[in-house]
């Protein structure tokens, strides 16, 4: 007789190791440590970064005027807060209006062209070419369009970052499954309703990935702009520091722009995780 639990999930005794409920010793309760060492390692990476530069500085390998000790950095951070704020202002508006127009536009032409394969096909060619384009070879036409100002920077910004995020987009949509296009037409979806209620949340963490990158993407062409063209920001504070001789503040202003990136994608990272929670992966599907 063909037994009538066969095809069922096993039961939670049963997985549990027994009718009492015992686990076997590899599925005991997760112990603390492991995930404490987990959380650790970022802190025991950085904690060894400090210790090799202060090793390397303190023992004269490298030498001081070229590379100030981490007090001497320390202590010009301190003292520099003043100019290094507005610096900072500059930047992150520079970098936050172009983040903002490239997830937009990415998000929103990548679903289109994905959705079409004409348009696929159409703008194959186009994206090819455009995307390897260095955004610090458009300076000269950005000047132009735009002069030495905010704006030009995030314009830049917004051509670099639209990229990863329409990449992503696109490509996600191609890869829909067929099955819940089918399921969203039996229960009588329109094309929109299709979009939005299927095609959408589909694409959507792949499109928090894109925009994650994307943010990691921005601050470094912000930054770089800010030094070639000198339109300010925390790019032009390191450049005036060098400039003047004051290697100390100069590190600090890139130690300042490093934390600011690594801030930025920490951040979209946190914000896709809470608005993404059907799916578990999209908060750490990109390293902080």
């Amino acid at each position: 007789m063909m037994d009538a639990t066969a095809g069922l999930p096993a039961r939670a005794d049963s997985v549990a190791g027994g009718p009492g409920g015992r686990r076997p010793p590899g599925l005991a309760q997760r112990r603390p440590g492991p995930m404490l060492l987990r959380r650790a390692r970022p802190v025991i990476g950085i904690a060894a970064a400090l210790a090799l530069w202060a090793l390397l500085t303190q023992t004269g390998l490298l030498s001081p005027a070229d590379f100030p000790t981490i007090q001497a950095v320390a202590a010009a951070l301190g003292s520099s807060w003043g100019q290094l704020l507005p610096s900072l202002g500059a930047t992150l508006e520079s970098l936050l209006i172009g983040l903002a127009i490239a997830s937009a536009a990415g998000a929103v032409l990548g679903v289109a062209v994905g959705i079409s394969m004409w348009a696929d096909a159409a703008t194959d060619v186009i994206v090819r070419m455009a995307r390897p384009l260095p955004s610090l070879a458009l300076i000269p036409i950005a000047i132009l369009l735009a002069g030495l100002s905010t704006r030009m920077t995030a314009g830049l910004v917004a051509f670099a970052a639209f990229w990863p995020v329409f990449i992503n987009a696109r490509y996600a949509t191609r890869q829909v499954e067929p099955q819940l296009l089918d399921a969203g037409r039996a229960l009588g979806f329109c094309h929109w309703e299709l979009i939005w209620r299927v095609i959408v949340p589909s694409v959507a963490p792949a499109i928090a990935t894109g925009i994650r990158v994307a943010a990691g993407l921005a601050t470094v062409v912000t930054i770089s702009v800010e030094l070639v063209a000198g339109t300010g920001g925390l790019g032009g504070y390191v450049m005036r520091a060098q400039e003047g001789g004051a290697t100390a503040m100069m590190y600090a202003g890139i130690v300042v722009g490093g934390l600011l990136g690594w801030l930025l994608s920490a951040g979209v990272g946190v914000l896709s995780g809470q608005a993404l929670r059907w799916d578990a992966a999209s908060g750490r599907a990109v390293p902080p």
